[in-house]
């Protein structure tokens, strides 16, 4: 199950990236469509678990935030997936930096304030620094943030929450923006994140909510919404480029899930 607790814990401070498919929500709807359920509130977790795979493997778009709390601060990731090519475009708010992510295949450019970009380089970088300045740095192909960044694509994906899913507890159905869903907690944890599904129509995950215990001082949420919803992914022009030197670490906020 995807988690926002732990495992998110101290990687959201901005970044993603994006991919370039304009989809065309006709065949999609209907493709979704199709995946509806008549109420799963009254089927069994394997059922469950069945319909949703169903579901997240239709989709082929969508919109993730994410929301984190730590130590009385929260920092927010507005992102839209292409889900068929791991491509994506964010937009991450901390209190000190937003920071705007695209990527585009084995490609990622970042683009931040100077006050970000000051923290990552130095102050004796003042070329670079100057030249960043309302453009995007194309992360180095050999630089360990260009990895961590493309792995938002994963921690994002709705498909994250198949693999524990038929293990998962069952809870007391609830509501989420007025809608009936069914409750999931993830197997063998004290305090477990909790998976929430619509009760009707397609089968796909609403919103997986983290325990306030999780990360020792904060909790989250991560939402998904407007599945196949078109979205044009694209790079930015090569006059909006800087090529960036290899950094040695993942910036921070180079993760977010």
């Amino acid at each position: 199950m995807a988690r926002v607790g732990s495992a998110a814990s101290g990687r959201l401070a901005a970044a993603a990236a994006a991919g370039m498919l304009l989809v065309t929500g006709c065949s999609a709807a209907a493709d979704l469509a199709d995946t509806a359920s008549a109420d799963l509130s009254t089927l069994s977790t394997e059922a469950v678990s069945e319909r949703v795979a169903r579901a997240v493997d239709r989709a082929r778009s969508v919109r993730v935030t994410v929301e984190l709390r730590r130590n009385g601060a929260t920092q927010r990731t507005d992102l839209r997936l292409d889900i068929r090519t791991g491509n994506y475009s964010a937009t991450g708010k901390t209190s000190s930096y937003t920071i705007e992510t695209v990527r585009i295949g084995e490609d990622v450019y970042v683009k931040a304030s100077r006050s970000y970009w000051q923290a990552r380089l130095g102050r004796d970088r003042a070329a670079l620094l100057n030249s960043l300045d309302g453009k995007y740095g194309h992360v180095a192909s050999d630089d360990p943030a260009r990895s961590t960044m493309k792995d938002l694509s994963r921690k994002a994906d709705p498909h994250t929450v198949l693999p524990t899913l038929a293990d998962a507890e069952r809870r007391p159905d609830s509501t989420v923006d007025g809608r009936r869903v069914v409750v999931f907690a993830e197997p063998g944890e004290k305090n477990p994140d909790l998976l929430y599904i619509p009760a009707e129509g397609p089968a796909l995950p609403v919103k997986v909510a983290g325990s306030s215990a999780k990360g020792g001082s904060g909790g989250g949420t991560l939402t998904w919404s407007e599945y196949d919803h078109p979205v044009d992914i694209q790079a930015p022009a090569p006059d909006r480029i800087v090529e960036l030197p290899n950094l040695g670490t993942a910036p921070p906020g180079a993760g977010l899930l």
